[in-house]
């Protein structure tokens, strides 16, 4: 055997076992909790390693190398088309939500952030053009911030699509519906698919016809006439759900306080745990991270929400899944305004 040979063979049994070392990572990890948003940078790994390894594979097989180049032509390409496309999509969709939703901050994240993307090149571009020697920095700030929130949403995009799947199998024996603002003592669109996600859940756990215990879990903002928990509670026994299943909490005025509140009513009545959750499908995620924060066997289902709410409801739990933990972004971007400075001062200096 070759040299040439020798040494392909060997990086692919490097990757091999790296491969694997992740794989074996996210399978002990998935283990312990499946609610984890690690869990979704470790699927990352084994993804970015598994492909690594495919083509070292097919590198051996004749005209492999020319196989591998065409293919990764198309992929970036269409990653290419993908990243132009999606600023213009944002803001469109930011559009549409400015036409059928209250103007707020949150509301409008879609539309800031496609904005922010097209923005962007011109903002790299003008220091550059002027032949200014800080732009270097300025580029390669932006660069490396781009990157770092892009991975991390990404990690938090593939834990999503990894956990639904999951929670909609978890034998739990009772339901806690999340509680959102009720609009003249009645149950509005939104909150109503939360609750039918959750009806759904309680029979299809329950036996002989008979649902388990489910929660509607929400208390009486300012604006409000009657408590969210009663209202909620009237909308399921309206729909067919048993009056002696359907276990008020009046009292939670957070996503923290529904979990746990919610809970202690299920203990209260007898129902151990795992229990589930029902929200919307944007807001599921974040919910699972916070009963894992507070110690809860407490898993999230969603229910559908109208397509054009969900990118900057999405982006909205993103931006509350960063401020989980803080420190770890502080360290970042501290390393980022290290590098940017090196740059800059290196850039300035003419080295």
């Amino acid at each position: 055997m070759s040299p040439e040979v020798n040494a392909t063979v060997s990086s692919v049994v490097v990757s091999a076992v790296t491969c694997g070392l992740w794989a074996t990572w996210l399978a002990h990890s998935l283990r312990v909790d499946r609610r984890r948003l690690r869990n979704g940078f470790l699927a990352l790994a084994v993804v970015y390693t598994a492909v690594g390894l495919l083509g070292q594979l097919v590198a051996l097989v004749p005209g492999g190398t020319t196989a591998m180049g065409w293919l990764s032509l198309l992929l970036f390409g269409v990653l290419g088309l993908g990243l132009l496309a999606l600023p213009v999509f944002l803001v469109a969709n930011g559009l549409t939500m400015v036409r059928r939703e209250r103007r707020s901050l949150a509301n409008l994240l879609s539309l800031l952030v496609g904005a922010a993307m097209l923005a962007a090149p011109f903002v790299v571009a003008a220091p550059v053009l002027l032949r200014a020697p800080w732009a270097v920095g300025l580029v390669v700030g932006l660069a490396l911030g781009t990157a770092w929130l892009g991975f991390v949403f990404l990690g938090f995009v593939t834990q999503t699509l990894l956990y639904r799947r999951y929670a909609a199998r978890v034998p739990a024996r009772g339901v806690i519906v999340l509680g959102s603002k009720v609009v003249g003592g009645r149950v509005p669109p939104l909150l109503a698919s939360r609750l039918a996600a959750g009806q759904a859940a309680a029979e299809r756990l329950g036996s002989g016809g008979v649902p388990v215990p489910i929660v509607p879990s929400g208390g009486q903002g300012a604006d409000e006439e009657r408590p969210e928990g009663v209202v909620m509670g009237e909308w399921l026994v309206e729909r067919g759900v048993p009056a002696g299943r359907v276990l008020v909490e009046d009292r939670a005025r957070t996503t923290r306080e529904n979990l746990t509140l919610g809970v202690a009513v299920l203990r209260e009545h007898g129902t151990d745990g795992p229990y589930l959750v029902a929200t919307n499908d944007y807001h599921a995620p974040r919910a699972a991270l916070e009963a894992m924060d507070l110690g809860l066997d407490v898993h999230a289902v969603g229910a559908p929400t109208a397509g054009y709410f969900f990118p900057s409801a999405y982006l909205r739990e993103f931006v509350a899944v960063l401020r989980r933990r803080p420190a770890v972004h502080v360290v970042a971007a501290a390393g980022i305004a290290l590098v940017v400075v090196l740059v800059t001062w290196l850039a300035v200096a003419g080295l």
